[in-house]
């Protein structure tokens, strides 16, 4: 028996159990090959991203995350029962005459056995690896069949990532025209504030929820603009910024916002998983308050809030991680305001 294929062998059928199983049961977060696999495929999109007109490179990141994802698992499956069977001269032999099975027929008979017992003419050489054969035909199929489950529940992930998208971007393409159609001028309150904040708040907690079960959500990204998650969810957090600093207080509650901007902020808490560093330095792109001012929303007389500010730039720098993570920018988020204005 060759020792050094058995320990090899069996290493990468934990390692590879383990991550298999961290990532698609355990539901907090991918494991470390996983991880590192997703991070690499991400950097490369990313990177091709910038060469590639109209986000077209992106396209097809989150299936090929998922494609590598299923090709790494099932091929160092594969590649540690193999070399189990390599480690033993007779744990495979011919059926008709009993001779031992060549190194390419246990590959052969590796591959097959994962998802079935074969056709009947190489055979175990021995009781203990029928044993083990057989485990192993059992554990080919524990393993698809988890995968499909896996697969499915982030297929539901995603469909509920583009739905939350699509409810920010209903309500306005910029932070401005967030808080414009937010606001009555007959009430001169903002009095669809509440239910927005509430069901946006239920839609993120879910979507955080999700992003942290199936870290592979997170590379699905979205080639438009008003159907990406990433600039929708600054422009709702841009807009709760100005509101809070700009606009009168008397004209919404504290209490409308303050449990939004915490479900905002545990978002991206989890979401920094995906980039190492928070930038070092920040695109400055001012609050832009005349186009509120052109549509008679009550703007506070005093306004001290700067975008140099210390507590603006922090957040802001979480916001562009986020962005750059997706591959988006600030010039992305306040563009169609730029085209408005220029509009006037």
């Amino acid at each position: 028996m060759h020792t050094f294929y058995l320990i090899l062998g069996i290493t990468i059928l934990v390692v590879i159990a383990y991550d298999f199983f961290y990532t698609t049961l355990s539901f907090n977060g991918a494991g470390y090959l996983s991880l590192l696999t997703s991070r690499f495929l991400s950097a490369l999109f990313l990177f091709l991203n910038r060469y590639i007109p109209r986000r077209n490179a992106l396209r097809y990141s989150g299936v090929t995350h998922i494609l590598f994802l299923l090709g790494m698992w099932i091929g160092l499956l594969w590649i540690g029962f193999f070399l189990l069977l390599v480690s033993d001269p007779r744990s495979v032999v011919e059926a008709g005459t009993g001779s031992a099975a060549s190194v390419l027929t246990k590959l052969y008979v590796s591959g097959y056995t994962l998802s079935t017992l074969g056709v009947g003419d190489y055979i175990p050489g021995s009781e203990g690896w029928q044993i083990i054969m057989a485990a192993f035909s059992f554990a080919g199929f524990i393993f698809i069949t988890t995968a499909m489950t896996y697969l499915m529940s982030l297929t539901t992930a995603v469909i509920h990532k583009r739905n939350l998208s699509l409810f920010i971007a209903n309500m306005g393409d910029t932070p401005e025209e967030i808080l414009i159609n937010l606001y009555s001028c007959e009430e001169e309150h903002f009095i669809m504030l509440p239910d927005f904040s509430i069901k946006l708040r239920e839609m993120i907690n879910k979507h955080n929820q999700n992003h942290y079960a199936h870290p592979a959500v997170h590379y699905f990204y979205s080639t438009a603009r008003d159907e990406s998650l990433s600039i929708n969810l600054v422009n709702v957090d841009e807009a709760i910024t100005i509101l809070i600093h700009y606009v009168e207080p008397n004209r919404w509650r504290e209490q409308d916002i303050a449990p939004l901007r915490d479900a905002i902020t545990k978002f991206l808490d989890t979401a920094r998983r995906h980039y190492h560093q928070m930038p070092e330095e920040i695109d400055r792109f001012p609050l832009d308050i005349e186009y509120l001012k052109s549509r008679n929303v009550p703007l506070k007389e005093h306004q001290a809030m700067s975008s140099n500010s210390y507590e603006m730039n922090e957040r802001r720098s979480s916001l562009h991680g986020l962005l750059r993570s997706n591959g988006w920018s600030w010039n992305e988020v306040y563009q169609k305001q730029s085209n408005k204005n220029n509009f006037k």
